[in-house]
């Protein structure tokens, strides 16, 4: 399977991947449903970036799930279903948390189970709405940097349980301002920088919520220099459940599409996230953070150094940023079809990945690439 665009999505293609309805309820479109024009309009309309689809010659490639697709729709509506306790309640009471504490313990176990140890973003993105599967995507990726600092399990619960209810002061900030279409006045920005403290107070009541949490919620938008909110904490005086959730939450955010804009791709959320170690970011986290995530996930599709067009194969955690690639062109490289690791093959030391091929001015060479004959093997 590949990942293309939904701007080259063709009538006739064969989805590979299922795709979550906008509630996270049910699938809105299963794995080996064949496109046709409306559908494709209707994935558009939902602000759908991409999708999987299937291609001759590229069965091998199936990129794994850290979390089932059947589990992370169920996750996905529990965490709506507890949300919507949370807006209609002027407190949170003890079996709201937990009831996300579940949640979590459940995402954890998963996390900790996982086949695949590095995140793919466009894999585990889901169409739902933007607060639940945010939720759930920041508690999955501080789960993973937790355990890789070598955190208890009590403690990588309680992660996930801080990831899950981070933004739970939000429900307190006006909807006009929280679900603006476009970016916000610096006014309308002020109101938005006391969520963390409106969460905190929701929460300050509830004896079975650990200070770890409470210190996470009311820290994930401090930075390291100490021009964060709402404190100005600097460096070390962060406490470590914020400066991990500051990286998960700035990375799921960049990567996911909001009404003001596009969903960056991951590996321009990474050059951001690596860009803002030892100002924004505490520098070791984002060193996990740079083994965990994929910066070109298998699938889809790369502009090489060369010219070339390729495949992305497997990803290392040694190095996300030199994968194993094969070529979907004949090319000064080899073959259409050969294989390049850029990671082990010394011939490749100096061959680097230029860009993801991801639409618009890429638009006509993904159109070759997927329209190519089905007898061409890759």
């Amino acid at each position: 399977m590949i990942y293309i665009p939904i701007t080259s999505a063709r009538s006739g293609m064969v989805l590979a991947k299922s795709i979550s309805a906008p509630n996270g309820m049910f699938a809105l479109l299963q794995s080996g449903e064949e496109l046709t024009d409306p559908i494709i309009e209707k994935l558009a309309a939902h602000r759908i970036d991409g999708i999987y689809v299937e291609m001759y010659g590229s069965d091998d490639i199936d990129p794994k799930s850290i979390i089932p697709p059947e589990k992370k729709l169920k996750l996905t509506a529990e965490i709506r279903d507890i949300y919507s306790k949370y807006y209609t309640q002027p407190y949170i009471s003890r079996s709201a948390v937990e009831s996300t504490r579940r949640i979590a313990e459940t995402i954890v176990d998963c996390v900790l189970d996982r086949e695949e140890y590095l995140m793919n973003m466009m894999e585990i993105k889901g169409y739902d709405s933007y607060t639940y599967s945010h939720c759930l995507n920041v508690s999955v990726l501080s789960i993973m940097l937790a355990s890789e600092m070598g955190i208890n399990r009590n403690k990588l619960d309680d992660i996930a349980l801080c990831a899950l209810m981070h933004d739970i002061g939000k429900v307190d900030i006006p909807i006009e301002i929280i679900g603006k279409n476009g970016p916000v006045t610096e006014s309308e920005f002020a109101v938005i920088k006391t969520h963390p403290e409106k969460g905190v107070e929701r929460l300050r009541k509830c004896h079975n919520v650990s200070r770890e949490v409470l210190y996470g919620i009311q820290s994930h938008h401090e930075k390291i220099d100490g021009s964060g909110y709402p404190y100005g904490y600097k460096g070390v005086h962060i406490p470590i459940f914020g400066r991990i959730l500051a990286v998960a939450d700035v990375y799921d955010a960049l990567t996911s599409h909001r009404s003001y804009r596009k969903a960056w791709l991951p590996n321009e959320a990474i050059e951001y996230i690596v860009a803002g170690s030892d100002s924004h970011f505490d520098q070791e986290i984002v060193q996990l953070f740079m083994h965990l995530v994929c910066a070109y996930p298998e699938g889809c599709i790369v502009r090489l150094s060369e010219g070339s067009s390729a495949l992305v194969v497997k990803n290392y955690s040694e190095n996300v940023l030199r994968p194993k690639v094969r070529l979907i062109e004949d090319s000064t490289l080899g073959h259409r079809g050969m294989e390049i690791d850029l990671l082990e093959d010394y011939d490749a030391s100096n061959l680097t990945i230029k860009s993801i091929l991801s639409g618009g001015d890429d638009s006509a060479s993904i159109d070759s690439i997927v329209n190519q004959p089905a007898n061409k093997h890759l």
